[in-house]
């Protein structure tokens, strides 16, 4: 289905105009979208890599003082017995002593490295902490180093050997640090970098008025400015690269390094529409171009959709129409290009014309259709007439006078009905009644042998259908059985479950049911009338339905299977088309 659809559209001229003019245009597009993309590529990866190649050799720097530093603390714990005498003084003379020349050294030397914040000594048996600091640091980030770095040596040990990244990150108060510890017999030494000494150490990279720098954890958590990163909501992704495009609104060029001696990452922050304003004249001139042929094929669709689609759409519309049933369908395009008010004018014409003679041939039919339907309803009032006949001669000869009246009276009930019943659809409640009044006529004639009871709602009496229809059948069971045994008439009428808007009538006895080769001809449809008439009310009915209803409505015979009597069910629609009951 679906492929049968897409068939049909590749075949409309619609799809063929719009494919030709795609074709010449967006090639082009695509070549001055690609090269204007790929211009800001280039521009992007150069710019990346200026800054990334600052970054790397601001991280370098970091890593080399770091390195000097670890060297430092390394020396004195180790190769010197400056940090060592600490823990192995008994007396509290020679402990004091070693710990003021420890500090006037740290003091001393602490000038030799510029990123360093702080000196932290701790002896451990002594509970005795001592530190050193450049002066940065208030009175309250000191208490808060004090109470960290004591924590900290109170966990457990110290962690030794060759590490490559000896300085780990700790948050302490509000401030981020790095921090190095080396520890020799019960003393320990740390050393501790103020993350935001180094931010301010690189102020001096240009970045440009937006840019800014942003220390990291392995893990992408900003150390500083990360009012920012949040504000510009920028991803910071240590393992991405070397660069990549992050940011909700304002998109930013992030650039990273990674440093070698800690476990912190330095990233660039570039605004990505302060990259794009230094690309060339030439770029700025491609997306103009660009626009400008995107902005035009919507124009020149409009136009040729005006000029040429939409009469053609309408033309194609009032034929869909046409060829839906409805011949009245026309065509203005008088206000249209010369050659479409030509072929809207001779499509007009052709339709008047058209429908001109279908109206005739559609009068001749319904013609046709009442002549037949009348000579076929006439058909039926002979062939009960003589039955009438026949029973008043047979209580005639009884001489049961009383019954004579009762049955002329129930005649004239019978006759009345059958001599107004020249329309195409009566009401169901005067059907009904009429085959109640055929039934007592019958019931006189064969009041030994004939039993029948009616079941209908009262709310189908309204319902229209074909005069004599269930009377016919009525009156087939018993030409055919009632002479031979006692048989029982059933009629049901009600809606069909599955579909409200028709209506069931089922006529059964309790006879022996149709013959073989009767039924068979019955089911598949065919005329059972022979040259003695016999079966012509079954013709008649069927002859009739198709007339008043083509295929809405249906007949189905079969033989009960329990008692083996005949049923006959007439499928109807409970209204039928208005046109067909006008007409008819």
């Amino acid at each position: 289905m679906k492929t049968s659809v897409w068939k049909r559209s590749g075949d409309s001229l619609r799809f063929k105009l719009t494919l030709s003019i795609l074709t010449m245009t967006l090639p082009l597009v695509g070549m001055l979208l690609y090269n204007n993309f790929y211009a800001i590529q280039v521009v992007r990866g150069q710019v990346a890599e200026s800054y990334g190649n600052t970054l790397a050799h601001a991280v370098s720097q970091i890593d080399a003082d770091l390195n000097n530093i670890d060297s430092y603390i390394n020396t004195v714990s180790g190769m010197s017995t400056d940090l060592l005498s600490l823990s192995m003084a008994e007396k509290d003379d020679d402990y004091y002593m070693a710990k003021v020349y420890l500090y006037n050294k740290l003091v001393d030397d602490m000038t030799l490295f510029r990123t360093l914040s702080l000196f932290a000594v701790y002896v451990k048996p002594r509970h005795d902490y001592m530190d050193v600091s450049d002066g940065a640091l208030s009175h309250e980030e000191l208490e808060n180093v004090r109470e960290h770095v004591a924590d900290f040596f109170h966990e457990g040990p110290i962690r030794q050997g060759l590490r490559a990244k000896r300085w780990q990150l700790a948050q302490i108060g509000s401030q981020h640090y790095l921090i190095n510890i080396v520890q020799s017999g019960d003393a320990y030494l740390a050393a501790l970098v103020n993350i935001d000494q180094l931010r301010m150490l690189l102020g001096s990279l240009k970045l440009g008025e937006e840019g800014f720098i942003v220390f990291a954890s392995d893990q992408g958590e900003p150390l500083t400015n990360f009012s920012l990163v949040h504000e510009f909501d920028i991803e910071l992704r240590p393992d991405a690269g070397d660069y990549y495009l992050s940011g909700s609104e304002t998109k930013h060029l992030v650039v990273g390094a990674s440093s070698q001696r800690a476990n912190f990452h330095l990233f660039a922050l570039i605004p990505d529409h302060a990259i794009l304003d230094n690309l060339p004249y030439l770029q700025r001139l491609v997306w103009l171009i660009t626009i400008a042929v995107v902005t035009f094929i919507p124009i020149g669709f409009y136009m040729m959709r005006r000029v040429f689609l939409v009469p053609l759409g309408r033309l194609l519309f009032a034929m869909k129409k046409v060829r839906g049933g409805d011949w009245s369908a026309r065509v203005d395009l008088q206000n249209e290009s010369s050659e479409f008010r030509l072929l809207g004018s001779s499509f007009n014409a052709m339709m008047d014309e058209i429908q001109r003679l279908r109206i005739n041939v559609y009068e001749e039919q319904l013609n046709k259709q009442r002549e037949e339907l009348q000579r076929l309803q006439l058909q039926l009032n002979p062939h009960f007439f003589l039955n009438a006949l026949n029973i008043v001669y047979n209580l005639a000869k009884v001489k049961n006078f009383d019954l004579i009246m009762e049955m002329t009276m129930a005649l004239i009930h019978y006759f009345r009905y059958l001599f107004r019943s020249n329309t195409s659809f009566v009401k169901l409640g005067e059907e009904l009644e009429h085959t109640r009044n055929y039934l007592n006529i019958q019931s006189l004639r064969f009041p030994e042998k004939l039993t029948w009871n009616i079941d209908a709602p009262a709310y189908l009496a309204d319902v229209p259908v074909p005069p004599l229809l269930i009377q016919t059948f009525a009156e087939n069971v018993i030409k055919h059985a009632v002479a031979m045994e006692p048989i029982h008439i059933s009629v049901r009428i009600d809606y069909l479950d599955e579909d409200g808007s028709k209506i069931l009538i089922r006529i059964q006895d309790t006879g022996q049911g149709f013959p073989e080769n009767v039924l068979r001809q019955l089911q598949a449809g065919l005329s059972v009338m022979n040259d003695r008439g016999e079966h012509v009310g079954i013709h008649n009915v069927q002859r009739r339905l198709k007339l008043l209803y083509q295929n809405a409505a249906s007949l189905r015979f079969c033989n009960e299977p329990a008692s083996g009597g005949a049923v006959v069910e007439i499928t109807l629609p409970a209204e039928p088309a208005r046109r067909n009951r006008d007409a008819l």
